[in-house]
């Protein structure tokens, strides 16, 4: 049984964290909800508990914690949750999967 409070969307888009001044480094979105998602990548010295900002795609930078860290995945918290309208936008059009073979990702790195 799913506790979440939230409705969770499975989408797949590219992104990009920052934690302080730091340089940006690119993730993979998925999990999506209005009150934050899981990344998969390389994160180097991320721990539970750090500040980070997030792009998710080109909407951003949205302030968010880490609350979790469980091998290549990690689990934020976003400060203020996402507004419905961003992330219904988020999802019904920014999912990598749906754009198709035809249409490139402007996310996907080059």
């Amino acid at each position: 049984m799913d506790l979440r409070r939230e409705k969770r969307y499975d989408i797949e888009i590219w992104g990009k964290y920052r934690r302080g001044r730091g340089s940006a480094t690119l993730v993979q979105i998925f999990d999506l909800s209005e009150f934050g998602c899981q990344f998969r990548g390389l994160w180097g010295r991320l721990e539970v508990g750090a500040a980070i900002s997030l792009k998710i795609g080109s909407i951003g930078p949205i302030s968010a914690k880490v609350v979790w860290i469980a091998d290549t995945r990690v689990g934020i918290e976003f400060v203020d949750p996402l507004h419905p309208s961003v992330l219904v936008h988020i999802r019904d059009n920014m999912d990598e999967r749906e754009l198709g073979d035809d249409k490139p990702s402007p996310f996907k790195p080059k």
